[in-house]
């Protein structure tokens, strides 16, 4: 929280801000070393390994300074100007569902079931009634039932609980296949 704003506040700190930070970061200093409250503070900094606030907060400031605002700082402080930096790359330039790998998962929000001969489609559900809990795939190619797998479950199983291992059983099936064919797994809910 200390922080926040250092780029505006603390590219030049003054010595009145200078002990005020120090007098902020003493008590935890003190507390993390178990010294005794005598012990000078930039001793307990030293043993540390901690910097003076002053001096972090000033680097943050400088850095956010040059690099995200793009504003040059004096030279006496760095000959490094914000055109010379390369900019850091955010986000993706492409959404990953647009070129998606051989054996990429993506989901799509559920659309109207079109046979095609070059997709395997394949079909999940998790039941529960009063003969029990189930969980269940079976596999279309060419619209011909190739594969069918079924599980009865413990009867304290929720609906949801059952689509579950449905679904996790046909994506191991799917990655399981020879060939790397487009495969549809529609689930129900």
């Amino acid at each position: 929280m200390l922080a926040l704003g250092s780029s505006a506040w603390c590219l030049n700190p003054t010595f009145k801000m200078k002990r005020k930070l120090s007098s902020i970061q003493r008590p935890f200093l003190l507390h993390i070393s178990g010294a005794y409250r005598t012990t000078p503070t930039a001793a307990l900094q030293t043993i540390l390994g901690i910097p003076p606030l002053h001096i972090q907060l000033q680097f943050e400031a400088r850095f956010t300074s040059i690099y995200r605002l793009r504003i040059p700082l004096p030279p006496i402080i760095t000959d490094t100007q914000p055109h010379n930096l390369d900019m850091k790359a955010t986000g993706s330039s492409t959404h990953p569902s647009e070129h998606l790998k051989p054996n990429q998962i993506s989901f799509e929000d559920g659309e109207a079931y079109i046979p095609r001969k070059d997709i395997i489609n394949i079909f999940t559900d998790g039941s529960k009634t009063e003969h029990g809990v189930g969980a269940a795939f079976c596999v279309l190619t060419n619209d011909i039932w190739a594969y069918q797998w079924s599980a009865k479950l413990n009867d304290n199983n929720t609906v949801f609980q059952a689509e579950l291992p449905a679904l996790h059983e046909a994506v191991i099936y799917v990655s399981h296949l020879p060939n790397h064919n487009t495969s549809n797994i529609h689930v129900d809910n």
